[in-house]
């Protein structure tokens, strides 16, 4: 499988960042350097070793007073995070956020408390923090940001109302490792820690991501042994040695060249973006609220489901991180080529042309898009607790037959990403449509109830 996709060469416009040609990652990749801990090495979760240097300089480099390693994705970071920003209790989480955050809280005990997103394409506004902190008893209030799109959310704004009610803004931040080069990461606009998942725009092997706690010259109040006992709960005990030395040659390649090659490549970003408007198709690219290296577009404007157009790209020999009904999103970083942007640009500027010559016409229109938004405010009816019904005796049950049922999984089409059911809530007949729709054809549910 890994031979036949690759043999097909096409242009690597999704994870991970180093596009396969990060030439200062070949090195570790030698099966000689898949070593474990030992006497003569490190340990991840214990410090006072290499791994703690790595970390420390880390830190130094994207502004924040701790930072954590990890192997075991973002997820791993979300699960730690969640841990020492709240550890229980309630938490205010928008309604956007990964799975693995719905899990962490049912692992950790946290009782959700659901912001949903009221902006364009299920963006989060500093409102619907606000008014969800109106609710008693909060610890954190938890963000996604960027999202798929590239949207950022008003980090600044969200992180005075979490100053003034007294909890901590803990922020998603996996697609925006690199936003520091342009002055845009949630550190530095007021976020208390983030979880980075580094090798989705940076030149990290897949699997490492860093877990960044407070700003730089400020007492994050965590203890590094509290901090990293915490994250060997969730995480391996055999870390990937490789994965983690990656990490530290980005950091390295960050402080000495990254922060200018993002910005040269954002401008390139501008220029595609800027064909695909004289193409007449839709954009979403640049301005403050951007993250300016992620290209969306929106291929619906000209009559092509992103779907059907995401085909067409990848028949001209470029692969997009993803699509749906209207959009297709491209992850751009400085290791793609100007081969590679060029061919982005020819098969963008050629897609109204095809569309003119009849070539979608016979394809399956996507027309019938996941509803993220309730009328009334007549969300979904809690039944139970996430950690309830996580844990609970489940099956697995046709989408129309889940009619009434109660959740034992989260839910989630992305693009948005914002979860249609979480665990304990009750499946209406309207959300089962939903799922069926995006192509949920069987939904976990708990048992006899």
């Amino acid at each position: 499988m890994i031979m036949g996709y690759t043999s097909m060469g096409r242009a690597s416009f999704h994870t991970p960042g180093h596009k396969g040609r990060a030439g200062f990652l070949t090195d570790i990749q030698s099966l000689v350097y898949d070593i474990t801990e030992l006497p003569d090495t490190a340990s991840l979760y214990d410090g006072g070793d290499m791994i703690e240097q790595a970390e420390r300089l880390a830190a130094d480099a994207f502004g924040a007073s701790m930072t954590l390693f990890s192997a075991g994705g973002c997820t791993l970071c979300i699960h730690t995070m969640l841990m020492l920003g709240a550890g229980g209790g309630r938490v205010v989480f928008a309604r956007n956020s990964h799975r693995s955050a719905v899990h962490a809280a049912a692992l950790v005990g946290i009782d959700p408390v659901w912001a949903w997103p009221s902006g364009a394409n299920g963006q989060l506004e500093a409102e619907d923090i606000e008014q969800a902190l109106k609710q008693p008893d909060i610890k954190a209030v938890y963000i996604t940001s960027p999202d798929y799109y590239g949207n950022l959310a008003d980090i600044k704004t969200i992180s005075q109302r979490c100053q003034k009610a007294g909890v901590p803004l803990l922020v998603d931040n996996a697609h925006g490792s690199h936003l520091g080069a342009f002055g845009l990461h949630p550190l530095s606009l007021g976020a208390d820690m983030t979880a980075d998942s580094a090798h989705k725009t940076l030149p990290v092997l897949t699997g490492g991501a860093m877990l960044h706690i407070g700003r730089s010259g400020n007492d994050c109040g965590i203890d590094r042994r509290a901090a990293k006992s915490a994250m060997g709960v969730f995480g391996s005990t055999s870390p990937s040695f490789q994965v983690l030395a990656s990490l530290d040659l980005a950091r390295d390649w960050w402080q000495r060249a990254g922060v200018q090659a993002y910005r040269i490549k954002a401008e390139a970003v501008l220029e595609l973006a800027e064909a695909a408007r004289h193409a007449g198709i839709g954009t979403a690219a640049g301005g403050q609220n951007r993250d300016p290296t992620r290209l969306t577009l929106d291929t619906s404007v000209i009559g092509i489901d992103g779907i059907s157009a995401a085909a067409h790209f990848r028949d001209h020999g470029c692969e997009p991180e993803y699509a749906d009904a209207r959009y297709v999103v491209f992850i751009i970083t400085p290791f793609n080529t100007p081969e590679e942007l060029g061919r982005l640009g020819d098969a963008i500027k050629k897609l109204p042309a095809r569309q003119r010559r009849g070539y979608f016409l016979s394809k399956k229109e996507n027309s019938n898009a996941y509803n993220y938004q309730y009328p009334n405010g007549l969300f979904p009816e809690r039944i139970l607790s996430p950690r309830e019904a996580l844990l609970a005796p489940s099956e697995t049950v046709k989408a129309e037959r889940s009619v009434g049922r109660v959740a034992a999984c989260a839910c989630c089409p992305c693009p948005p990403g914002i979860a249609a059911v979480v665990p304990g809530e009750r499946i209406s007949a309207e959300i089962a449509e939903n799922l069926k729709i995006s192509g949920y054809d069987r939904i976990i549910v708990v048992k006899n109830v």
